[in-house]
């Protein structure tokens, strides 16, 4: 059982994966071979500020909840949760832009502002103000969207990848030209090794195993996006952390990078009132089954 965070900070000891050793439900531990075809919702839409068409689909019943993947997540990637979520829950996951069913955006105009945007456009199809969770880069989307005032409940973030090592001018070159040229395999390989560094070459060919890898390969488009974020947004927005009003949770596991660690850490003490969870035995990837009821309870505060 998962005991509620404290009130300003807490410590989560919880194992990856049970005694029988069974796989835990870490970002893609829970999605099968079906992967494409998990979900049993119809998909909707909303129209950014831009008019970029953000493909969404939605969960269950009761106080909203809207979840932002990071880099190379679809909306489909986070079923696990929204699936247990639900059950208090209506929860909506959407597709950044440049993935899944959502249009690309025009890449030479991109700043951080469009997906502040499209997470207003998501926010405005709820039709009212929601609990907000963030994985990785949306992280850094959601303080910023929290900080302008897009209408919130409460906002729970995982390990958005402040003080990382930043993308090299050489890098975006690279995967700009990769994406152009379709060499898709690259480009997933570039994003998720080099550039954000947090899979090697031996989880690389773990995940190729799995169905996902071929999800992967339609959101090279994205990374791009991913990529700036990464190269101009890694400082901690100090001002834009004070300016959240609204109750934060700031999660961290304790396997990851220790830079993104301590960043969590620094959130949570400039965020009025915010609290920091330390989840241990776990890294960056987001595990789905362990975070859901922490933020189950958050929420329902």
């Amino acid at each position: 059982m998962v005991e509620p965070a404290p009130a300003t900070s807490g410590t989560v000891d919880i194992s990856p994966a049970g005694e029988d050793g069974a796989e835990g439900g870490g970002i893609l531990g829970d999605l099968d071979a079906d992967y494409g075809d998990a979900r049993d919702c119809p998909m909707e839409t909303a129209v950014s500020a831009d008019g970029t068409v953000i493909a969404y689909e939605r969960y269950g019943s009761g106080p909203p909840v809207v979840v932002i993947g990071g880099g190379l997540n679809d909306r489909a990637m986070f079923t696990p949760l929204s699936t247990i979520m639900s059950e208090r829950f209506t929860v909506y996951t959407y597709d950044r832009r440049g993935r899944g069913d959502s249009g690309e955006g025009d890449p030479g105009r991109w700043t951080i502002d469009r997906e502040i945007e499209d997470l207003a456009a998501i926010l405005d199809a709820v039709g009212e103000p929601s609990h907000v969770f963030a994985n990785c880069t949306g992280g850094m989307i959601a303080v910023l969207a929290a900080a302008g005032g897009l209408p919130m409940l409460r906002l729970g973030l995982y390990e958005p990848p402040y003080w990382s090592s930043p993308t090299t001018a050489e890098q975006v070159s690279t995967l700009r030209r990769l994406i152009d040229e379709d060499r898709r395999e690259e480009v997933v390989t570039l994003f998720s090794r080099d550039i954000v560094g947090f899979l090697d070459d031996e989880s690389i060919e773990k995940f190729k195993t799995h169905p996902a890898w071929a999800a992967f390969q339609t959101m090279t488009r994205s990374t791009y996006y991913d990529a700036l974020i990464n190269r101009d947004h890694l400082a901690l927005p100090y001002d834009a952390l004070h300016r959240i009003g609204v109750p934060t949770l700031v999660m961290r596991g304790d396997e990851g990078q220790r830079v993104i660690h301590d960043a969590c850490a620094r959130i949570a003490e400039e965020v009025p009132g915010a609290e920091l969870v330390t989840m241990h035995g776990y890294d960056h990837l987001f595990d789905q089954k362990a975070g859901a009821p922490l933020l189950m309870e958050f929420f329902a505060r």
